[in-house]
């Protein structure tokens, strides 16, 4: 409910004004005068009240409400200097009401007063703002107008802070939300979970990686057993190409909660990035082999063939073909190591789909590459056998995680398209007729 905050502050005057009398008729005049709303003329009066004697607590509390009555007489974008004239001059009183130990209705109202104002501004600017739907710009940026006021009165409150931030995030404004929560969490006496969770997030989309670095690193020495924070770092450093120092926050994670599945999903999909990484880079070398394949073959069947350039070809075909057998090898030891997480990470929580779903990935793209070797790697003397039982088995062994992910997730079209696939490769014609029909197709 809107506060009125004029009546208000003028009941309460009045009655002071009625229950006491001063013996400086200076501060008589400023008291006729604010009840005549003469908020110049108030001022005016304490001031020569001042001149006498500068300690005059009464002058600068008059002084205090008539700037409080100005700004009330303002628009909303208008008030604060007046609020901070308040301020400073009901501060300055209640100090000396309490240095010379006077009781009276003015020493009771001094700060009483800039709370009630604080929450006047405050719940209008938090008050016309609906959280659940974009909120047109003009109705923002007077909420803006209001908090700032209520910060004007009580700079102290870390809630005017938090609101400047989310009402200026609301207007797109990341810098200025950035700044007032960096203040909040400054400000903040006691370290505020939500408050460095919100800035983090507000870092992320400014894309401020090294501030969000340096904020994750305090907030996780500041709260140890929240895993986001740690979670996180790893995250930009993953995005950073830092993957070595990714993976041993990762490993602190695990090593503090050996049991805990979200750690070993989250290590055990990080290190799998690293195959699909080295498999894009594998799909270049292939695309390049076959280039240098077609230009071979064209010159070898030339009229006139450069046998010069022939044995150049042959030897960079050879060389790729060598690189790729050293990068395929690799990254079967990364798929190794993931699967090691991922299993782990399975057996703890055998209901999680993002497990069983890249379980299956894995040993499916292990079958793939092996299909892959066979049908590119042409200059090698190979046992399409061999590799053809081996590709095989990796498709079966990904076929009951692929299952297990579409038990879990019915609903994932994607999941069935997956099962339609391998389904197909293995010559499981009834089960991928079946998969077809749930995936869509």
């Amino acid at each position: 409910m809107k506060i009125n905050f004029k009546i208000t502050t003028l009941a309460i005057l009045l009655a002071a004004i009625l229950a006491s009398c001063a013996s400086d008729p200076n501060i008589e005049s400023a008291k006729l005068n604010l009840r005549n709303s003469d908020y110049q003329g108030v001022i005016d009066a304490a001031n020569r009240a001042l001149v006498e004697n500068p300690d005059n607590a009464d002058a600068f509390f008059y002084i205090g409400a008539a700037h409080l009555e100005l700004a009330d007489d303002k628009p909303v974008s208008e008030r604060r200097e007046d609020l901070q004239k308040a301020r400073e001059n009901m501060v300055r009183a209640d100090e000396l009401y309490r240095e010379q130990e006077i009781a009276s209705n003015e020493a009771e109202s001094a700060i009483s007063l800039l709370v009630a104002r604080w929450q006047d501004e405050y719940s209008q600017g938090i008050g016309g703002i609906d959280f659940e739907v974009e909120n047109p710009p003009e109705v923002l940026q007077t909420a803006i107008y209001h908090v700032y006021n209520a910060h004007a009165v009580m700079p102290d409150s870390t809630m005017n802070l938090d609101a400047l931030s989310e009402l200026y995030f609301m207007m797109d404004d990341v810098d200025n939300a950035v700044n007032y929560m960096e203040k909040a969490v400054d400000q903040s006496t006691e370290p505020d979970l939500t408050r460095y969770q919100r800035l983090a997030y507000f870092y992320q989309v400014k894309e401020d990686e090294q501030a969000s670095l340096n904020l994750l690193e305090r907030a996780a020495d500041l709260f140890p057993d929240e895993i986001f924070f740690v979670q996180e770092q790893a995250n930009i450093y993953f995005r950073q190409g830092e993957n070595e120092r990714a993976m041993e926050i990762l490993q602190q994670l695990i090593e503090t909660d050996p049991n805990n599945p979200q750690y070993r999903l989250v290590m055990g999909s990080q290190i799998y990035q690293e195959y699909l990484n080295m498999t894009d880079e594998i799909a270049g070398l292939y695309d390049r082999l076959f280039d240098l394949n077609s230009e071979f073959r064209d010159e070898a069947r030339s009229t006139n063939p450069d046998l010069g350039k022939i044995e150049r070809l042959e030897n960079e075909m050879d060389e790729i073909q060598v690189e790729i057998m050293r990068i395929d090898e690799l990254r079967f030891e990364i798929a190794e190591r993931a699967e090691e997480q991922l299993l782990r990470a399975h057996e703890l929580d055998p209901e999680e789909p993002n497990t069983t779903y890249t379980l299956g990935a894995i040993n499916e793209n292990r079958g793939l590459a092996l299909l892959d070797q066979m049908n590119n790697l042409f200059t090698q003397d190979i046992d399409t056998e061999d590799f053809q039982q081996r590709a095989r088995a990796y498709f079966e062994a990904s076929l009951p995680f692929y299952e297990l992910t579409a038990e879990l997730e019915p609903e994932e079209s994607d999941n069935w398209l997956k099962l339609f696939q391998v389904y197909t490769r293995l010559g499981m014609a009834e089960q991928a007729e079946e998969a077809a029909e749930r995936a869509g197709l």
